[in-house]
């Protein structure tokens, strides 16, 4: 290979693995959001087999996060920091687990939402925990938005330093 040839491979090298550091500050954004999935597709299937006419609920949540996945493949490819459509999802997914955490006291919106489960304050309390979780883990998630918005996150001190030695 010529000077030349070795050269450009190396810069491409940089490029890719400063576009793979660019698109890893979204990491932690990329595993919550695929926790909500799978954890929304489970609560779907159940009231879908329950015949309860709230499995919307759950559905749009899923639509939601899928175009907030959808966003964040797009990142690797066009690096944003103002991930917009993922910061309203897990806004969605924060005001739903907050309602949620609201009506489960009464009696009749836990029957239809948690059709699966019975009725009993052990359940409730269940429910509860998850939903906290649930709202522990958007919460995380907005903070973390935010400080990639603001280039306060710790991967962009790392990928300035790493520019610097690269250049």
């Amino acid at each position: 290979m010529r000077n030349n040839e070795i050269t450009v491979m190396e810069q491409n090298r940089k490029k890719l693995s400063l576009k793979a550091m660019y698109f890893n500050r979204y990491l932690l954004v990329r595993y919550i959001s695929a926790l909500f999935f799978f954890t929304n597709l489970y609560w779907f299937i159940s009231l879908f087999m329950s015949n309860s006419l709230l499995c919307f609920i759950p559905l749009l949540l899923m639509i939601a996060l899928v175009i907030s996945i959808t966003e964040q493949v797009k990142i690797y490819s066009k690096h944003t920091n103002n991930a917009i459509y993922t910061k309203y999802c897990f806004i969605m997914l924060l005001l739903t687990n907050v309602w949620l955490g609201i009506s489960i006291w009464f009696s009749s919106t836990f029957t239809h939402l948690y059709p699966f489960l019975l009725d009993e304050e052990k359940s409730r309390i269940l429910i509860l925990i998850i939903l906290c979780a649930g709202i522990l883990l958007s919460t995380l998630v907005l903070y973390r938005l935010e400080r990639i918005k603001h280039n306060a996150d710790k991967h962009y001190k790392r990928m300035k330093q790493y520019e610097k030695i690269v250049n």
